[in-house]
């Protein structure tokens, strides 16, 4: 099919009444970003006042990591403590991991350590903290998000997504073994270690709370689940102008002139009574 011809520039004008629900007025085309010039709101009731809220919609879906049914007390101190104490022991031997797993592998991708590293700092660090704050799952949801940019795009470079969700879940199973106090080598899931550099510390004085081996799978389990699986959800308009009350007869004009952009895909969304009239003056230019 022949691309479609978007102009350089063009100059665009709506005129709309609302309906009492929210009404996305405009969506920029494909291609395209948008200025609006002029915006006015106009109140054709002669009897009374009337309100308009004005909302900038991306209409893009993004990631929305599925924490709503962990029950979390807040109360694992030496779990998360002991996840700490090996925080380092757990980067170096998660990014070994991925390094020799990488090796074994027919077709390899450019592996760095210290990415490897980092996605291991920023889960632990996060499932550690929200371990101790009761209900929280905070600190969990923004390290599932930071594998992804503001518009839901992933960050994982092409080829790794497979071994970034193994090192989450292979940080994971480490985590399980650390908590008993035990050499992670006890475990039946773990054969061997893939670096000597930084060992695994272990502190008797810090008895795992019970339900921590719970509540460190599931925190877990959301990350790479967002990375694997990711539920999308459109994301939420941004409201810029609430409950704006215009006089009987009177005006609103809520955009000074040309200081609004509209990225590609983005809506305009009014909502008011029947008796508000839009008019919009618009300049749709083509993206380079």
């Amino acid at each position: 099919m022949a691309d479609v011809f978007v102009p350089l520039n063009a100059f665009k004008s709506i005129v709309t009444t609302l309906t009492g629900e929210d009404d996305q007025i405009y969506t920029t085309p494909d291609g395209v970003s948008t200025i609006l010039l002029s915006a006015q709101v106009t109140n054709n009731n002669p009897g009374s006042s009337e309100l308009v809220t004005i909302k900038l919609a991306s209409n893009r879906e993004i990631p929305v990591p599925q924490v709503q049914n962990i029950l979390n007390s807040g109360s694992f101190f030496s779990a998360s403590a002991l996840l700490e104490l090996n925080k380092e022991f757990l980067k170096k031997e998660v990014a070994a991991y991925t390094n020799y797993n990488n090796n074994l592998s027919e077709v390899r991708f450019g592996f760095s350590s210290s990415r490897f590293e980092g996605y291991v700092d920023t889960s632990v660090s996060a499932v550690s903290y929200d371990m101790t704050v009761s209900g929280s799952t905070i600190r969990t949801n923004k390290a599932a998000l930071s594998f992804y940019d503001k518009n839901g795009t992933t960050l994982i470079p092409t080829g790794q997504a497979t071994a970034s969700i193994n090192a989450i879940d292979y940080a994971n199973i480490l985590s399980q073994q650390i908590i008993l106090n035990q050499s992670v080598t006890g475990s039946d899931d773990v054969v061997r270690l893939y670096q000597s550099s930084i060992t695994q510390s272990i502190n008797t004085n810090l008895i795992a709370e019970s339900g921590s081996s719970n509540i460190i799978n599931e925190l877990f389990t959301v990350i790479s689940d967002t990375i694997e699986t990711p539920v999308r959800e459109i994301q939420t308009p941004v409201e810029f102008v609430s409950s704006f009350e215009i006089p009987p007869g009177d005006s609103f004009s809520p955009v000074v002139a040309g200081k609004l952009v509209l990225e590609q895909n983005f809506g305009l969304v009014l909502s008011g009574s029947s008796n508000l009239k839009i008019v919009l003056s618009l300049l749709e230019s083509a993206n380079e």
